[in-house]
Parts: C-alpha cells; sequence; structure tokens
C-alpha cells in the first residue's frame, strides 16, 4: 500500500488484510421499471408529477327508479314495461385528451364489467344503445344479454360502431327490423322500437332537423298502418333549448334567431368541415369519420293505437322520387332537402310528441331539471347539457289521469317510473369515471298500456 505524503511503500501484515463478508458494502439490488411502478401505484405517489390515478371501485354506482306521484296503476308486472336508451360512449372513438381525469376508468377491461352490470342491474324490458363498438357487440353485449334472456339487433353499417335494440324474449317477439342511414336513401313502412343517433355537429341544426322528419313521417306510416303505439329514444345531439327539439314535441313558435340559426345550418349534409370550426367546438361531440349519424329501427308488435293524423309527406318530397333509386349512386342526399318553410309546416302538422322525462320529472326532482328535462346526461370536458331522451308519439295528453292516448286509442299509456339522475357532484370534473361508466347518463321510463 502506498502512503499519500511520501509515495513510500509498506508491507501490511497478513492478519490486517482479514476483513469478514459482512464488513463488505453489500451490493444495492436494482428495482425494475414495473416494480417501480407498481410501488408508486401502491403508495399513491405521483409519477412525473402527474396526478395519482383515481381509486379503483368495484361497482358502478346503480340509481333508483322514483315512483310518479299521480300514477295509481295497479297493472300487473307483464304490462309494466321498461324503457331504456343508452349512448355507450364508443371504444373506438375515445381519444385521450379529451378525458384527462378518467384515467384507468377509460379501459375497455374496466368499463365492460361495469356497464353490464349497469344495465342488467336496471332489467329494461327494452333497451336503445348508441355507440356501441361492433367487435364488442360480437364478443361481449350479445353473448351477455342473450344469456341474461334477451335478443338483440345492431346496426352500424360501413363504421365500427352502431345503434342496437335488445328486447326481453318473455315480452316481445321481433317481426321485423330496418336501419335508415340518413346519409342514404330508403323509407322504413313499419316500427315500434325506434333508437337513433342524429348527426353530431353542433352547427347543423338543419340536417339533425331533416333527419327528425324522416323518423317522424316514417313512425307516423307505422302508426297508421298497423296500429300498434311507438317509441322514439335515443342520442338527438340537441339540448332542450335547440329547434331541434323545439320542433320534436311540437313548439314550432320558434324565435327570428332561432329560425336564422337554422337557415344557416343548411349545408350539404356529409360537406367537410370548415376551419371556421373551432377545435373546442369540435371537440365537444368527440369528432370523427365514425361519427355520421344513424338509426335503427325494431318492430315487435308492442304497440297498441291507430293514428289519424294527416301530416304532410315530406319524406316522399326527400325519398319518394320516381329517380330517386337510380340516382342513388350518383346525387347526394343534400340535392333532396326540403326547404326550411316545407320542413317547419311538416313538424307543425305531426301530432305531439312528448318527452317522457319532461312530462313528469320536475315534479319528483326539481333539483335535477332545467328545462323539464335532466340537467345533464352527458357530462364530457367540453360540453355538460342533455342530448338524450325518450320520446312518445299521442295526440293527447291527459295531465289529470297522466295518460297518453290517440283519438281512436282502445286503451291508454301511462308513465309510472322514472330513473334518477345523478347530483352534479358524483360526475365531477367529467365522465366516466369509476361510478359511471361512458360520458353520457342512461334514461329509462316504466310504463303501462303499452302492451296487452
Amino acid at each position: 500500500m502506498y502512503n499519500n505524503d511520501t509515495l513510500e511503500s509498506r508491507v501490511i501484515p497478513a492478519e490486517e488484510t482479514h476483513i469478514s463478508l459482512d464488513q463488505l458494502p453489500k451490493k444495492r439490488k436494482r428495482i425494475s421499471k414495473k416494480k417501480q411502478k407498481e410501488k408508486r401505484k401502491k403508495d399513491k405517489i405521483p409519477l412525473n408529477n402527474q396526478r395519482p390515478l383515481q381509486e379503483v371501485q368495484s361497482d358502478p354506482i346503480l340509481r333508483q327508479m322514483i315512483p310518479i306521484l299521480s300514477s295509481t296503476s295497479e297493472e300487473t308486472s307483464q304490462n309494466r314495461i321498461k324503457i331504456m336508451t343508452y349512448n355507450l360512449l364508443a371504444q373506438s372513438l375515445i381519444r385521450r385528451e379529451l378525458f384527462p381525469e378518467s384515467g384507468e376508468a377509460l379501459k375497455w377491461k374496466n368499463r365492460r364489467p361495469r356497464l353490464l352490470k349497469e344495465i342488467l342491474y336496471y332489467e329494461p324490458d327494452v333497451s336503445c344503445f348508441q355507440e356501441m363498438d361492433h367487435n364488442n357487440y360480437i364478443d361481449t353485449f350479445k353473448p351477455e344479454f342473450e344469456l341474461a334472456g334477451y335478443e338483440t339487433c345492431f346496426a352500424g353499417i360501413g363504421k365500427r360502431h352502431g345503434c342496437c335494440i335488445i328486447w326481453k324474449r318473455s315480452k316481445f317477439t321481433k317481426l321485423s327490423d330496418l336501419t335508415i342511414q340518413f346519409d342514404r336513401f330508403g323509407v322504413p313502412t313499419m316500427t315500434t322500437n325506434w333508437t337513433t343517433h342524429l348527426y353530431w355537429r353542433p352547427q347543423s341544426m338543419y340536417e339533425r332537423a331533416r333527419q327528425c322528419s324522416i323518423l317522424c313521417e316514417n313512425l307516423l306510416k307505422f302508426k297508421e298502418e298497423f296500429g300498434f303505439e311507438a317509441i322514439l329514444a335515443g342520442d338527438f345531439n340537441s339540448t332542450p333549448n335547440n329547434p331541434t327539439y323545439k320542433l320534436m314535441v311540437g313548439n314550432t313558435s320558434l324565435t327570428v334567431d332561432e329560425i336564422l340559426e337554422l337557415e344557416g345550418s343548411m349545408r350539404p349534409f356529409g360537406e367537410n368541415v370548415t376551419s371556421n370550426d373551432s377545435p373546442s367546438t369540435e371537440d365537444i361531440f368527440k369528432n370523427s369519420l365514425d361519427h355520421s349519424a344513424d338509426s335503427i329501427i325494431n318492430y315487435d308488435g308492442t304497440g297498441l293505437l291507430n293514428s289519424s293524423s294527416t301530416s304532410v309527406p315530406i319524406t316522399q318530397q326527400i325519398l319518394s322520387s320516381t329517380n330517386v333509386e337510380q340516382s342513388i349512386q350518383t346525387e347526394s342526399a343534400s340535392q333532396f332537402q326540403p326547404s326550411l318553410p316545407d320542413l317547419l309546416s311538416y313538424f307543425a302538422n305531426l301530432p305531439s310528441c312528448v318527452s317522457l322525462y319532461a312530462q313528469h320529472l320536475n315534479s319528483i326532482d326539481p333539483e335535477n331539471t332545467i328545462y323539464s328535462e335532466p340537467k345533464f346526461t352527458n357530462y364530457g370536458l367540453h360540453f355538460k347539457g342533455t342530448l338524450d331522451y325518450i320520446f312518445l308519439f299521442c295526440q293527447n295528453y291527459n295531465n289529470q289521469n297522466n295518460e297518453y292516448c290517440d283519438e281512436n286509442a282502445q286503451s291508454k299509456v301511462k308513465v309510472t317510473k322514472l330513473l334518477k339522475m345523478p347530483q352534479e357532484d358524483l360526475l365531477l370534473p367529467h365522465l366516466p369515471n369509476y361510478k359511471f361508466n361512458s360520458d353520457h347518463l342512461c334514461l329509462m321510463v316504466e310504463v303501462v298500456g303499452l302492451v296487452q
């Protein structure tokens, strides 16, 4: 060993060189990145200053059905029909930047069991779904629903997601089904349960109103020809103070500003989004090429009533030209748009289209009500409001008896229960989370008198 001061060397006796193994410094074990991540997750330590992951909740929040105070119906359970609508948030449409606080709750492996548990807990007799991924329909929803006693019908032509209707085998038998793509041509002739997902662009109010006219015209043709009641439920991408909603529920007294807004939105269906559309506006409805409108209708013989409506056959103007079938491959749907006066005139001649939540929610849950509808059915990062509805077409509503009927009705439809809406603090900062499994909330009503 060398002495640093004198650079002299000396021999160290052997006994001085003896060092036990215990005295040697122990080699530090390297922890793998995977174990570091697991430890941080366990200790809830943020990684790279990120927010800690949400605490995993094993079960979704399950809401209760609220009885309608004016309802005293003693109908049997067989005659009580529960109807649900639910936008599931297609996994194929998810963009992480739109759900920054959702964390692991956004992954399909976590959403899948919670969605199934939520839907099957409510036991709807008929349920209308939007934004259902086709691969998840095949792998998950179809087998699970069939195991639970449901039949299913899915439609999503040319897209990775679509609409789906399910119904209990013990109560219904499907007689026919038909799919409408609003940017193509096809006129449905019969249905009783409809679900739709209207065009998403916030500025395209005219297009949504046009799509609603196609639905309504053919729904009324069905009622008149087959004498069955009809429910229209789905994601209408329209708020309760929007002209499309007002036209649907028979409020044709639009303001000048609303009419100008409709007129200004009369761009051809399918026209590309322009540079004037801000990214934040596009994000409201998860802009995607897959997000075009579609509708599925299912005729299962559950209805009762005849319609004496003599409404203007507007879809004949749009769709029933003798040359339409020949020109379908080459001409744009925009060439068959009705004028705005024709569209407004059509809605003015419709029988009443009643929102079942709007008729009753304010009387039983006023804190969660705005414009008579739920405050929220969609709670995203950029948009929070109501877009989903359950409509019933009828000509008369007896407020005293809470009954809906047509002039030639042999029986009357009555709402007995509504699914309670959650408090807003459970939805913060946005959906989905571990309490609610989509960015939309499901709606459900219980009615009697729809079937005999």
